[in-house]
């Protein structure tokens, strides 16, 4: 199986046998709400707990492989770490100049 992933702005352990819904699903420690949000949008999740302390179960689901399911989640939270957010005044003052 896989081994811990570590970034700076999120963690995720390896995919076990730990699911209520599903028959694996692993840890996902994140800094920021939207890496859970992009985890429960992905077609291979069927459920993503709600953040406690900032860290959810992720469950697959059973069509996929754990392994490979697991390696196209943290792919998809890497590209989503790479972009920058923004302040809401700074969003605001672009649209103006736009």
């Amino acid at each position: 199986m896989t081994q811990p992933f570590q970034h700076e702005k999120f963690s995720m352990t390896e995919p076990q046998a730990i699911g209520t819904r599903s028959r694996y699903a692993f840890w996902l420690t994140a800094s920021e709400d939207r890496f859970f949000d992009i985890a429960r949008s992905m077609r291979c999740v069927v459920f993503v707990s709600e953040p406690d302390n900032h860290r959810s179960l992720v469950e697959i689901s059973n069509e996929h492989d754990p392994d490979e399911a697991w390696h196209w989640i943290r792919t998809e939270l890497e590209e989503e770490s790479q972009d920058i957010r923004l302040d809401k005044i700074w969003e605001d003052a672009i649209s103006w100049l736009l």
